[in-house]
C-alpha cells in the first residue's frame, strides 16, 4: 500500500464507502481519528519501530502487518489502527475505529510502554493551528495540584465551549478577565479548511495530540497533520537544544557548560507549595514524574526527577514564585511540553517556558 492509497482508503471511509478488501476488511466506514505520538525505538530503524508496535500488538492481542513504507497496520477482529511511521521519533496513528476501542488501546496498551507518549501542545500551539475557527473549548482543573487552594485568583474548575463567529476572540475576552484568566487554558480547537475538490473537511484537535476529522478528503487533513507534526518537532527539538545541560572541553584542558536552564515564571504565586511538590511527583499521568523531592529551606524545594517516558533525568527547583527545570543531556523534550501543557491545565493557564532567543 502506497500512501497515497491509505489517504484514499481514508478518503472513502470518512465519505462511508469503503471497499471491502482495504485492510482485510476492517477498516470501517466513520470519521478518521488521528493520533501524534512521540516514540523512542531500540533503533532508530524500520525494525525498531516494528519490534515497539509488535510489542503493543502482543499485549493488545492485535496482528501488526507492515502495510507499506514505514506503514504498519494493528487489526483486530473488526478494527484496524494504521501507524505512519515515516518520521521514526514522531508517528501518525489513524483509525475509524470507535472513540472507546481507540482510548482503550493508546491508554491500555501504547501510553503505559515507557518508549511512547502523546504530543502535548501548548494553548498558543492549539490556537495556531490553520483553518476557519468553528469552535474553542476550554477546560482547567486544579484539583491535581492544588487541592486546597481557594481563592479568587484561581477558579476549582472550568469548563466552556464557545461557538459561532471568531470563537478565539470571544475566549480570549474571557482570558484577559481578572475572575478566569487563570483558567482559561486552550483545551481543544475544531476547524474547518477548503479541500482541493471543491468540499470541506472539518478537524477537531485537542492539547493531547488528538485530532477527529470529517468532510470529504483525508488528503487536506494529512496535509495539516504533517504540517503540525512538523512544527511539533521543532518546537521538542528547539527544547532539547535551549535546555539540555551538557560539558565540553575547551583548548585550554578546560570545561564548559552548555545549555539553558528552563525558569518557569509562575503568573500567580503557589498558594500550598508543599501541595503541589507532592502531587507532582507521584509517578501518575498526566505528569509522570516520580522523585523523592528534599526541602531546601523554607518556601524552596528541589528534586532529582525520573521521566516515566523514556526513564530519563530532570531535576527540578521550585520556589512559591518559580520552576526551574534542569533536563540531562539525554532528556527528552517532549517531558517539557508535557509539564508546560498540564500546569496551563492545572495551574495557570498563563503557565509558559520560554525559548531563549539564538545569538
Amino acid at each position: 500500500m502506497e500512501r497515497q492509497d491509505l489517504f484514499n482508503a481514508l478518503t472513502d471511509a470518512m465519505r462511508g464507502t469503503v471497499p471491502h478488501d482495504v485492510l482485510g476488511g476492517h477498516l470501517r466506514p466513520g470519521r478518521v481519528k488521528s493520533r501524534l505520538l512521540e516514540a523512542h525505538t531500540a533503533e532508530g530503524s524500520s525494525d525498531g519501530v516494528e519490534h515497539l508496535l509488535q510489542s503493543v500488538a502482543d499485549s493488545a492481542e492485535l496482528a501488526v502487518q507492515r502495510v507499506g513504507d514505514e506503514l504498519w497496520a494493528l487489526l483486530g477482529s473488526d478494527t484496524a489502527f494504521v501507524v505512519d511511521a515515516l518520521n521514526p521519533r514522531f508517528w501518525l496513528l489513524h483509525s475509524t475505529a470507535s472513540a472507546v476501542q481507540l482510548r482503550r488501546l493508546l491508554t491500555q496498551h501504547m501510553l503505559p510502554s515507557a518508549r511512547l507518549d502523546r504530543a502535548w501542545f501548548s494553548s498558543e500551539q492549539l490556537l495556531g493551528l490553520e483553518g476557519e475557527r468553528r469552535w474553542v473549548r476550554s477546560s482547567f482543573d486544579s484539583d491535581t495540584l492544588q487541592p486546597r487552594e481557594s481563592g479568587a485568583a484561581v477558579p476549582r474548575r472550568w469548563r466552556v465551549q464557545v461557538e459561532g463567529e471568531n470563537p478565539d476572540e470571544l475566549l480570549e475576552l474571557v482570558s484577559k478577565t481578572e475572575r478566569y484568566r487563570a483558567g482559561a487554558a486552550l483545551t481543544a480547537v475544531a476547524s474547518v479548511l477548503d479541500s482541493p475538490a471543491g468540499g470541506k473537511v472539518e478537524v477537531a484537535a485537542d492539547y493531547q495530540g488528538g485530532f477527529v476529522a470529517s468532510g470529504d478528503d483525508f488528503h487536506t487533513v494529512a496535509g495539516l497533520l504533517w504540517r503540525t507534526l512538523d512544527t511539533y518537532e521543532a518546537y521538542v527539538r528547539g527544547l532539547e537544544a535551549s535546555y539540555r545541560l551538557g560539558t565540553s572541553a575547551t583548548e585550554t584542558m578546560g570545561m564548559t557548560i552548555e545549555g539553558e536552564v528552563a525558569t518557569i515564571e509562575f503568573p500567580h504565586q503557589v498558594g500550598d507549595l508543599e501541595a503541589l511538590v507532592d502531587n507532582l511527583f507521584t509517578c501518575k499521568e498526566p505528569f509522570r514524574l516520580w522523585a523523592v523531592p528534599r526541602q531546601v529551606r523554607d518556601g524552596q524545594w528541589e528534586a532529582n526527577a525520573v521521566d516515566l517516558h523514556v526513564g530519563h533525568r530532570l531535576r527540578l527547583e521550585l520556589t512559591s514564585k518559580s520552576l526551574r527545570v534542569l533536563l540531562a543531556p539525554e532528556t527528552c523534550g517532549n517531558t517539557l511540553a508535557r509539564l508546560v501543557a498540564n500546569l496551563q491545565h492545572r495551574f495557570d493557564a498563563r503557565t509558559h517556558v520560554p525559548l531563549p532567543v539564538p545569538a
